[in-house]
Formats: structure tokens, C-alpha cells, sequence
């Protein structure tokens, strides 16, 4: 017997069932399960827990291979040897782009469906998987949070995701299902050199086991240490940009001048994740802090990307959705209730009911000019809103009120004086709740 099967053998069920009770939530337990050996592995030894959660398996088939649903059949089977229900989910994988990314992602969003409330999604990575994902950031150019491995616990869905075997290597899996007489099934689509990770782990980890037998658990001390300093510069970069955001959401560049290029690329990067956006590409964010920092005052330089859009106006640093912003609305009000207007826009409102009123609401449109107070003639929107800091993007959905088809307001921030004698008069005060309205540079 050798000594990885030994391991094995005295090992993986006391690793695994006494951590059962730090797992987060009370609910069911989801296996995700291939049937290949690992979360072969995985769901005997939950099988034959201590438990006190309900237990299930999902298999997605991904319909790639014409052999994919006899697989499914293969996976119901054993985990109905091992007494544990399994749900089988057939997803269509997109072609275009990368097939392992596309099937990766529907496997998930099938995973995620049978999530509830306090349940947890179990995988079957583990400590060679670890080295194969720092291997393939590292190629990729990522950085100490994409060097820190995989992570052992994270929120999924409505749930929690759990990865209890990533201690355990390769071998000590083998090992159990040998000691256990566990079968596996064995995926083709795992042969296939021309897939990253296949060509990873089939021609380059052989190599590194046969120089350097230890390098697995030396990736996963480096796992560890990335995770902590990752852990450091996310708290270092959440205080930069916190001291540097305005509303907008935008950032002021004078308050992170000091920043390095490095430093600043991890202040933008946390901050887009703090407003629910995927960070953009790590090479693009890099080149993109470059020209922030390095052009002239009279420069716009953007970064555009699948969940967002930065663009630099006016010393700060703005983000906005990566969806065009929708204008070219227009609406009839006479001011009675309040007039929902299309996103980001707000509402418009009075502080009383006025009367006599016949108001067309629109979005801005070329040429607009409001005669405000304090001024001898009619002056462009456009203008009033570049002098107030506005940015361009923004500007078209500023509301403009209309009224006998003269501009008579816009926002509730300039007013035809006329418009604005009428409403005194009538003890009415004009309104507009949006963020819109504070999305500018300095105080109006």
C-alpha cells in the first residue's frame, strides 16, 4: 500500500465531517456532481456523514458530446448506490467564444436553481485544482487576488458555495475511492489537450510533480499568502476610494494623487466591485489609469466594458452603466401627482397642487435655451449645465418643463421667471428628486 493510499484511507472522512459544522446555513445540502472521481468522492463521504442536513446531487449534462446523456444516466446510478438523489440538468452551452467559460457559467446558473434560503452548493475542487487555477491566472497577468486560489467559502445564489476538499490532493482522492471500491465515470471532454486547463494539467503538471514532487502544496502556501495580501490592498484600496468618492458615482481624482499606478488601478477596481460591477479587465484598467494620469486636462479618456463604463471629465472619475442611458422622452403633466420619469431622471413633483397648469416634461434635445434668473436673455441649456459641471452623458436627461411651448424650467435648479412668479402665487414649489441632480462637479 502506498503512502498516499494510506493517507487516504485515514484521512479524508475525519477532515471532512468534523468541518461540517462550520459550514454556513442550516439548510439543504447540493452536491454538484459530475460522477467523475472527485465529487464521486465527495458525495460518499457526505453520504456517510454525521450530518444533520438534508443531501441531493445535481449533474448537469451540457449536451457537448453525443455520449453526455448516457453520463447523466451513469451519475444517477451511483449516487443512487451511495442512497442520494440525483437531478439531472441539460443546459445549451454557447459556441462562440471560450467553450470551457460558456459551459462553466450555464453549469452554474443550473447549480443556482436549486438553491434555497440558507442552503449550501458543495464542489469537489481541490489542492491540484488550486495549482491549475494559479497556473492559468498567472499566464493571464493576474495580480495577488487572482493568485490567491480558489476560495473555500463564498455567497451563491440564495445560498452559500462550499469547496471543503481544496487541503486534499489528487492522489489522496484516488486513494479513497480505490480503498472504497467507488466508481467513477470518466468525462472525454477532460482528454482534451486543446482545452487550457486539460493542456495544464495533462502536460504541464506531470512535469512539475516529476522536478519538484511538492509544488502542490507550495501553491497552496502561496494560495494562502496572495489571499492575505489580497485581503490587505483590498482594505488599503477601499479607504482610498472611500475618501475619494462623490455622488455620481464618480471619484476626485485630486484625492488620490498620491496613488501609485498600481495603487490607483486597485482603488477603481474595489470601487466598481462596491457598486456591484465586475471590475474590467485587468491589461485594459492598467492602460486605462495610464492616460487618466498621464493626459492633458482637456482629455476624456474611457474604458469601456461588459458591466460599466469609466470615463474621466473634469478631474474626477466617472461610472456609469455599460447600457446607453435611456432619453429622447417626453410626457404631458399638469402637476397634480407626481411624474415618474424614465431612469435615472426621478420624479418630478409639487410641494402643493397648482392649478391651470399645462406642462410638457421632455428630455433635452439640441438647442434648448431657458431665459433663468438674474439673466437679460435666453441662455443654452447646454451652457448652464457645462458651467455647472455637469458631465456631457448627462446632460440630455436633465427634465425640461415646458409650458405654451417656451422652456420654462429645467430640473427644479434654473426657472423662467415668469414660470416662477406663477407658481409663488399659487404657494407652489417645484421638485425633482434624482441623483441626477447631484451628479455634478462643486455646488450648483
Amino acid at each position: 500500500m502506498s503512502s498516499e493510499t494510506a493517507e487516504a484511507q485515514d484521512g479524508l472522512g475525519p477532515v471532512l465531517d468534523p468541518a461540517l459544522v462550520n459550514w454556513p446555513g442550516q439548510g439543504e445540502i447540493v452536491v454538484a456532481f459530475s460522477g467523475g472521481p472527485d465529487s464521486a468522492c465527495l458525495l460518499h463521504l457526505l453520504a456517510n456523514s454525521s450530518r444533520r442536513r438534508d443531501l441531493k446531487a445535481v449533474h448537469v449534462d451540457h449536451g457537448l458530446d453525443r455520449g453526455s446523456a448516457r453520463r447523466s444516466e451513469q451519475a444517477q446510478s451511483i449516487a443512487k448506490q451511495m442512497g442520494v438523489r440525483c437531478f439531472v440538468e441539460r443546459v445549451q452551452v454557447r459556441r462562440a467564444g471560450s467553450i470551457e467559460a460558456n459551459a462553466r457559467h450555464a453549469r452554474y446558473a443550473a447549480l443556482k436553481q436549486h438553491l434555497e434560503v440558507d442552503s449550501v452548493l458543495v464542489t469537489a475542487h481541490h489542492a491540484n485544482d488550486v495549482a491549475e487555477t494559479m497556473l492559468l491566472r498567472l499566464l493571464r497577468g493576474s495580480g495577488p487576488a487572482g493568485l490567491a486560489g480558489i476560495p473555500a467559502q463564498r455567497p451563491f445564489g440564495q445560498g452559500h458555495l462550499v469547496r471543503p476538499l481544496l487541503a486534499i490532493r489528487k492522489e489522496q482522492i484516488q486513494g479513497y475511492l480505490e480503498q472504497h471500491g467507488i466508481a467513477s465515470i470518466r468525462d472525454p471532454a477532460n482528454d482534451l489537450v486543446s482545452l487550457d486547463r486539460n493542456f495544464l494539467r495533462h502536460e504541464v503538471l506531470p512535469l512539475l510533480q516529476e522536478h519538484f514532487p511538492g509544488f502542490v502544496q507550495a501553491f497552496a502556501r502561496s494560495a494562502r499568502l496572495n489571499r492575505s495580501a489580497s485581503t490587505i490592498l483590498a482594505n488599503l484600496a477601499k479607504a482610498d476610494f472611500t475618501r475619494a468618492e462623490q455622488a455620481g458615482p464618480r471619484l476626485d481624482l485630486d484625492c488620490l494623487t498620491g496613488l501609485s499606478d498600481f495603487g490607483l488601478a486597485e482603488a477603481v477596481r474595489h470601487w466598481c466591485i462596491h457598486h456591484s460591477k465586475s471590475p474590467p479587465p485587468g491589461p485594459r484598467l492598467d492602460e486605462f489609469v495610464r492616460q487618466v494620469k498621464r493626459a492633458g486636462t482637456d482629455r476624456q479618456p474611457a474604458l469601456d466594458w461588459d458591466d460599466g463604463r469609466l470615463q474621466r471629465y473634469g478631474g474626477s472619475l466617472w461610472l456609469q452603466p455599460a447600457a446607453p442611458i435611456q432619453s429622447g422622452w417626453t410626457f404631458s403633466w399638469d402637476g397634480k401627482a407626481s411624474l415618474e420619469l424614465p431612469e435615472p431622471a426621478g420624479t418630478l413633483s409639487f410641494s402643493s397642487s397648482p392649478k391651470g397648469l399645462r406642462l410638457r416634461v421632455c428630455s433635452g434635445q439640441p438647442g434648448d435655451k431657458l431665459r433663468p434668473a438674474g439673466s437679460s436673455g435666453r441662455r443654452p441649456v447646454k451652457k448652464l449645465l457645462a458651467e455647472a459641471g455637469v458631465p456631457p452623458w448627462l446632460r440630455t436627461l436633465w427634465p425640461r418643463i415646458w409650458s405654451d411651448g417656451q422652456l420654462v424650467a429645467l430640473g427644479d435648479r434654473w426657472m423662467d421667471p415668469q414660470f416662477a412668479n406663477q407658481l409663488r402665487e399659487q404657494g407652489c414649489r417645484l421638485q425633482w428628486n434624482s441623483d441626477l441632480s447631484r451628479q455634478r462637479l462643486g455646488s450648483l
